[in-house]
């Protein structure tokens, strides 16, 4: 039996990149999958799917998305917070518009869907998935908005884990390197939002495919795994940032100014 077989999963950002990625695998395990994103087009197309086209930064949209999926699944077993934006660009050229957007998807979105879908968490003894970034818990030259949102989702997630610990839920938060998600999409600086997918210039390391990336994460969150540093990127920049930051912040940024 496979450890998401008749759990209902509630992805956001669930039809492309990871998220979609994440949708096939779990719909191949044997679960109902709720999907919300800006545009389905390309979500799967599952009698055991809901697709749901939502701006998650309303939140009026999102209490209307979390009635839908109990009305027709009856519960909510995991919650993924997957939508994210990125940017290219240094703060000093960053608008206070870019800003708000991404702290509105990557943080505040984050928070309000795990409210609403608490109480069935809670009752369902669930489990809670955030995917942060490298960028979640070391700088990053260039992204510091992006930075910032993720450094905040990681200290509510990891806050909350104390708090529902006791009481059955399980928080796992993600932390990928590089992932070809969306190989399609090239980075451009100064040019808005853009997918954390997109193809770089300049990437320090392996990039993993969205379906290596899917899987380690089921996996890990299906143990109970705290956290997870996707990727041999991940795990070196989170050793090299702690123990030596130095060496750490002359590496990333004379890889990331090749982009600017």
């Amino acid at each position: 039996m496979h450890p998401y077989q008749n759990k209902v999963v509630v992805i956001t950002g669930g039809s492309g990149g990871i998220g979609q990625e994440l949708c096939k695998q779990l719909i191949a395990q044997g679960a109902f999958v709720a999907c919300l994103d800006l545009t389905i087009d390309h979500a799967l197309q599952h009698e055991n799917a809901l697709n749901i086209a939502i701006d998650i930064t309303e939140y009026s949209q999102l209490e209307m998305a979390v009635g839908q999926i109990i009305e027709r699944f009856l519960r909510i077993d995991v919650l993924i917070n997957n939508a994210g934006i990125t940017h290219m660009s240094r703060f000093s050229d960053s608008e206070k518009d870019l800003a708000d957007k991404i702290l509105a998807v990557n943080y505040t979105a984050a928070v309000d869907i795990t409210r609403l879908c608490l109480e069935q968490l809670i009752a369902n003894k669930g489990h809670i998935i955030a995917m942060s970034s490298v960028a979640g818990f070391a700088p990053l030259y260039g992204r510091s908005l992006y930075a910032g949102s993720k450094h905040a989702m990681e200290g509510f997630f990891y806050s909350l884990a104390s708090e529902l610990k006791d009481i059955g839920v399980n928080v796992s938060v993600i932390c990928p390197s590089f992932v070809r998600s969306r190989p399609e999409l090239k980075a451009q600086v100064n040019a808005g939002v853009s997918s954390p997918g997109a193809l770089k210039k300049q990437t320090n390391g392996e990039q993993i495919s969205p379906q290596v990336a899917a899987s380690r994460i089921l996996k890990a969150a299906s143990i109970g795994q705290r956290t997870l540093y996707l990727g041999k990127v991940a795990n070196v920049a989170r050793w090299l940032f702690h123990l030596l930051p130095g060496v750490y912040l002359k590496v990333m940024s004379n890889g990331a100014k090749q982009e600017f």
